[in-house]
C-alpha cells in the first residue's frame, strides 16, 4: 500500500485563530460554555424577574393611591363644592381657600400639590384659570367620568400642565366627584400628589428582588457547575477512550488489511506453484516411468517371439504381462498428458476453456458447447490452468454420474468477477455406492480448494434435473 503525503505549505497558518466570539466560545471547555450560557440565561430571568416584581408593585401602589386619592376626593373635596339657587356650582373665593387649605397635606412624600375639578363635557372649571381651554375628553378622563379611578403620572401627556407640574414626576388620581340623584357623575376630580414614597418603594423591591434572585441564583449556578464540570470531566474521559480504541481499531484495520492481501497473495502463489508442481509431476512421469514402461515393454515383446527354449505357458504369462504393462503405459501417458499443458502457456481464459471442452470431446465422444465469453485478453498461464482443470474435471464428473444428461459450459464476466458454470441438464445423478459418493465428495473439494487458491468461491447445487457447479473468481485490473 502507497500512502501520499502532501507537505504543508509554509504560507499557510498553522492554526486559524477564532474570528467570531462563537468560535472562541467554542474553543472552551463544556463546563465553562455551561457556566457563561447559564450566567446569561439566569441572570437575565433575575432582571426579568426584579423588573416584573418592581412593576406589580408599582401597580398595586398605583392602584393604593388612587383608593387614598378617591377617599379624599369623597371626604375632603367633594364637601366644599357647593351649588348655588340656580343649580349652578359655586367656585368662588370661599371654596378656593377652603381648596387651598388641602394643598400640602398628606405624608411627606405623598402630599397633595394641586386640585383639578371637570365638567362632564371635559372642560376644566378649577382652577379658573384653564376656563379658556377647548373641551378635551382624553382617556383618563373619560373613565373617570364613567365612574372608575384612575392612576396615571405627568410624564404622560394628556393635557395642557404647567412648569411645575411637569418638572415633577406626579401621581394623577383621576375619579368621579359630584354625582346626580340618578348616579350620573357631574363633576370629576384630579388630585396631583408626590410619588416619593412610590418610586422609593420601586426602587427598594426592585433591588430585594435582585438581590434576593442573585442569593438564589448563585448557589444554583454552583451546584449545577459543579455536576456539569463532573460530567464533562466524564464524557472528556471517555472521548479519549474512544479515540484510544478508534485509534487502535484503525491500526487492527490496516494490519489485517496487510495480513489479508499477503493472505490473498500466498494463496494465489500457492495455487500458482500447484500448478506448476503438477506440471512438474506430469514432466517426471513423461520422462521418467513412461520411459522405463516403455522400455520394460520392448523387452517383454523379445521375450514373446516364440523361441525353442520358452514353453508355451511361460510364453502366455509373458503375454499377459506384456498387456498389463501396455495398458499401465496408456494410463500414464494420460496421466502425463493431463498434467503437462503446454498448449495453455499463452492461452487467454475463452481459449482455456475451449481446449477443456475440445478435451472432453476427445475423451467421451461427447460435445458439451461453450455460451458466453469472458471477453478479456489475460495471457496468465495458472488463471488459465486452474480454469482448465476446473472445467474439465467438472464436465468429467457429471459425465461419469450423468452421461446420459446434456452438457454445457457457460461463461461471463461482471463487475470485475469472472463467473464459469459447469451444467448437465437431465436426470438428478444417482451413485451406487459409498465408494462413488466418497470420490464425488473428494472431487468437489479438490475443486473448491483450486478455486480458492485464486482467491475466488466454488458453489455446487444440486437439482432434479442435473447439477450447476459454479466458480467465481475475482479478475482485477492489475492481474
Amino acid at each position: 500500500m502507497h500512502i501520499k503525503s502532501k507537505k504543508r505549505d509554509s504560507a499557510q497558518p498553522v492554526a486559524d485563530q477564532p474570528r467570531f466570539p462563537w468560535q472562541w466560545l467554542g474553543s472552551l471547555s463544556l463546563s465553562a460554555q455551561f457556566l457563561i450560557a447559564a450566567s446569561f440565561i439566569v441572570f437575565g430571568l433575575m432582571a426579568g424577574v426584579s423588573f416584573f416584581v418592581a412593576a406589580q408593585v408599582e401597580k398595586a401602589a398605583q392602584n393604593a393611591a388612587g383608593l387614598a386619592g378617591a377617599v379624599r376626593m369623597e371626604t375632603l373635596i367633594a364637601p366644599l363644592v357647593e351649588r348655588s339657587d340656580d343649580g349652578d356650582f359655586l367656585f368662588d373665593d370661599v371654596f378656593q381657600s377652603r381648596i387651598n387649605s388641602l394643598i400640602g397635606q398628606g405624608p411627606a412624600g405623598q402630599r397633595i400639590i394641586n386640585i383639578k375639578i371637570w365638567t362632564a363635557d371635559g372642560q376644566q372649571i378649577y382652577p379658573p384659570g384653564g376656563s379658556g381651554q377647548q373641551p378635551v375628553l382624553f382617556e383618563e378622563l373619560r373613565r373617570a367620568l364613567a365612574g372608575q379611578m384612575v392612576v396615571s403620572r405627568t410624564t404622560v401627556a394628556k393635557h395642557n400642565y404647567s412648569d411645575e407640574e411637569t418638572s415633577q414626576s406626579l401621581l394623577e388620581i383621576y375619579g368621579p366627584l359630584i354625582r346626580s340623584a340618578t348616579g350620573e357623575v357631574l363633576l370629576a376630580g384630579e388630585i396631583y400628589e408626590e410619588s416619593e414614597v412610590l418610586e422609593r418603594q420601586i426602587a427598594e423591591t426592585r433591588r430585594s428582588s435582585m438581590i434576593g434572585v442573585f442569593l438564589l441564583s448563585v448557589p444554583m449556578l454552583s451546584l449545577l457547575y459543579l455536576v456539569v464540570r463532573r460530567g464533562a470531566r466524564l464524557i472528556e474521559e471517555q472521548r479519549r477512550t474512544l479515540r484510544e480504541s478508534l485509534r487502535h481499531a484503525i491500526e487492527l484495520s490496516v494490519e489485517n488489511n496487510r495480513l489479508r492481501l499477503l493472505a490473498d497473495n500466498a494463496r494465489v502463489e500457492a495455487g500458482k506453484l500447484n500448478e506448476r508442481i503438477l506440471d512438474q509431476i506430469g514432466a517426471d512421469l513423461h520422462d521418467g516411468s513412461v520411459q522405463l514402461l516403455t522400455l520394460v515393454k520392448l523387452r517383454l515383446s523379445d521375450l514373446v517371439v516364440p523361441r525353442p527354449d520358452v514353453s508355451e505357458a511361460t510364453r502366455e504369462a509373458l503375454n499377459k504381462i506384456m498387456d498389463l504393462v501396455s495398458n499401465i503405459l496408456d494410463e500414464v501417458r494420460n496421466l502425463s498428458s493431463g498434467l503437462v499443458l503446454p498448449e495453455l502457456e499463452n492461452a487467454t481464459i475463452d481459449e482455456a476453456l475451449q481446449l477443456a471442452i475440445k478435451r472432453f470431446l476427445e475423451i467421451t465422444g461427447r460435445n458439451a458447447p461453450l455460451s458466453g465469453s469472458a471477453g478479456l485478453d489475460l495471457r496468465l498461464p495458472d488463471l488459465s490452468i486452474c480454469l482448465y482443470r476446473f472445467v474439465l474435471e467438472g464436465l468429467m464428473n457429471s459425465y461419469r454420474h450423468a452421461s446420459g444428461n446434456t452438457h454445457m459450459v457457460r461463461c461471463s464476466f461482471k463487475r470485475g468477477r469472472l463467473f464459469v458454470a459447469v451444467i448437465d441438464i437431465g436426470q438428478r445423478p444417482v451413485l451406487s455406492s459409498k465408494r462413488e459418493v466418497q470420490r464425488a465428495r473428494l472431487g468437489k473439494v479438490s475443486q473448491k480448494r483450486r478455486i480458492r487458491s485464486f482467491g475466488g468461491r466454488m458453489r455446487y447445487f444440486p437439482r432434479r434435473n442435473g447439477t450447476f457447479a459454479i466458480a467465481s473468481l475475482p479478475i482485477g485490473s492489475d492481474d
